[in-house]
């Protein structure tokens, strides 16, 4: 039921922020107080007053900016009858969002610092690093980044941040700060190599390729060198996945053999080998394929050069590969079985 009265909550007030932009304005009205009577319906407290925010947020973007402050006042009260604390806070959160949506920076930084519980903390500084950079408040929001006490967190904020700049033609700022992201990131231990890529990825989004492959040399050799086999494990997979994604693929191929996990080289070769396909590198796909040793992974490996061949209207090299393929599936899942069997007995 809590769903269903939030639903309609919000279809009101999207609807009445409609007519207000179109300048019905006494049609809005109507809108405006029959999504206001929703709202209040909704008996989860602690949903009712997340969407008082998002009912105040539609007032002021309806220009109608008493009614938005009205509810703005009322929502702390509401917050501080609820318990437990976390549901207290996740509202006040929430409401800094709201805040920030709208402008009210102080405000929103004022019930940011009130909140406890760090991971809401974290949640709503987030929410008003974004809103500060989307208004154009960059040093602002750089302040409000380097309080928040979690590095991931720290890391993307800052991104975000570094991307605005890049975008608004202010590249010597948009470097210190994605210098800064590079030192939150580099602070991380073993999820270093986590957030060095998401570093990586965003420096070449914006075309920085010298300063991308500047931090993927560094991620590499973070994650070649972790101590603890787990970490090391999980940080080279996430590395060669992020490599796929990019187009790396000679980087990625060298994070999978660097694998020792049973299972783990063969399965990122293959989504290597998919990748390359789907890229047109069709003779690296093949040879990549023919080269993983375990049946299963290198008949699943030549289903999707198959698939790639047909795809390219070159049925008869397809019509081979995918035969082989199907043979070599056939062949692994009979040794399995007679594996199976074997333990069974």
């Amino acid at each position: 039921m809590d769903f269903v009265e939030t639903r309609r909550s919000q279809e009101l007030r999207e609807q009445a922020v409609e007519l207000a932009i179109a300048n019905r304005e006494s049609e809005a009205s109507a809108v405006f107080a029959e999504a206001t009577t929703a709202t209040r319906a909704i008996r989860k407290m602690s949903s009712r007053a997340i969407a008082l925010c998002e009912l105040a947020t539609a007032f002021h973007r309806a220009n109608r900016h008493e009614e938005a402050q009205a509810l703005f006042a009322e929502i702390p009260q509401i917050a501080q009858s609820l318990w437990p604390a976390y549901s207290r806070e996740n509202v006040l959160s929430e409401l800094v969002a709201a805040l920030a949506q709208t402008g009210q920076f102080t405000e929103a930084a004022s019930v940011a610092a009130s909140l406890a519980g760090e991971q809401e903390r974290i949640k709503a500084l987030r929410s008003l690093a974004t809103a500060l950079t989307q208004a154009g408040n960059f040093e602002e929001a750089a302040n409000v980044i380097r309080s928040m006490t979690k590095g991931s967190q720290r890391v993307r904020a800052f991104l975000e941040l570094a991307v605005a700049l890049e975008s608004s033609d202010r590249p010597d700022e948009a470097s210190a700060i994605f210098a800064e992201a590079t030192s939150a990131a580099r602070s991380l231990w073993f999820l270093s190599v986590y957030s060095l890529l998401d570093v990586m990825t965003t420096l070449e989004q914006v075309n920085r390729p010298r300063e991308a492959d500047a931090v993927l040399t560094e991620t590499k050799a973070i994650a070649y060198s972790l101590g603890d086999e787990v970490d090391r494990e999980n940080s080279l997979n996430h590395l060669a996945k992020a490599l796929i994604k990019l187009g790396h693929f000679s980087d990625a191929i060298e994070a999978a053999h660097a694998m020792r996990y049973p299972g783990w080289t063969e399965k990122a070769l293959c989504e290597i080998v998919a990748a390359q396909a789907r890229s047109g590198q069709l003779s690296e796909a093949t040879a990549l394929a023919y080269s993983i040793p375990v049946d299963g992974y290198r008949g699943e490996a030549l289903n999707h050069v198959g698939a790639a061949l047909k795809l390219a209207n070159r049925d008869a090299e397809a019509s081979a590969i995918l035969l082989e393929a199907e043979e070599t599936l056939k062949s692994a899942r009979k040794a399995r079985a007679e594996a199976l069997a074997e333990e069974l007995d």
